[in-house]
């Protein structure tokens, strides 16, 4: 796929290694996984890995579930696509109060307890 850099520079990127970050998916998920995209899932110590052949199977894994995603292209994690099942929160939330925030270890950007952070 070709894709467009900061500096306006064309570069070209393989579909990435897709992770997704769950202990416990169960068979019966699996397999219907692998009969809408081709993709084979295999357990790691991250959770689940799989290597898509082309971008197809990224979108039909997107139409099969819901995942909140973060994409990584850097010296740790090379081209690497990370999922967590969304479970629709990420949804139907529209703010959350300081003390999540700071409980789960995101920049709260100046916020004083009583505060909210908009999502």
């Amino acid at each position: 796929m070709k894709l467009i850099n900061g500096n306006h520079k064309e570069y070209h990127v393989d579909p990435p290694l897709i992770v997704i970050q769950s202990n416990n998916i169960n068979e019966v998920a699996l397999d219907h996984v692998f009969k809408n995209t081709g993709l084979k899932f295999v357990k790691t110590g991250w959770g689940y890995e799989a290597q898509p052949h082309n971008f197809e199977q990224i979108a039909a894994l997107f139409l099969t579930y819901n995942f909140k995603t973060r994409y990584f292209n850097n010296a740790d994690q090379k081209n690497t696509l990370m999922l967590k099942f969304d479970h629709h929160t990420g949804f139907d939330v529209d703010h959350i109060c300081y003390e999540c925030v700071a409980a789960n270890h995101i920049n709260t950007f100046g916020l004083a307890p009583g505060d909210r952070l908009a999502c």
